[in-house]
């Protein structure tokens, strides 16, 4: 897969993982923090190993 697309997406991921701390409440945050934290690794991960880079020619 295109690794541009899939920054985008684990950018993505990280943006609405990082905005959503402010909406959950107190008592769930730590086990948000872990699976959401899980989440975001698994898709930066993702970007390096799925990840292809375009050839010379291509635009």
């Amino acid at each position: 897969m295109d690794r541009k697309m899939l920054a985008y997406v684990a950018l993505v991921l990280t943006i609405i993982y990082g905005g959503l701390f402010a909406v959950i409440g107190e008592d769930s945050r730590g086990t948000y923090a872990a699976l959401g934290g899980i989440v975001v690794a698994i898709a930066w991960v993702s970007v390096g190993v799925l990840g292809k880079d375009r050839g010379p020619g291509d635009a």
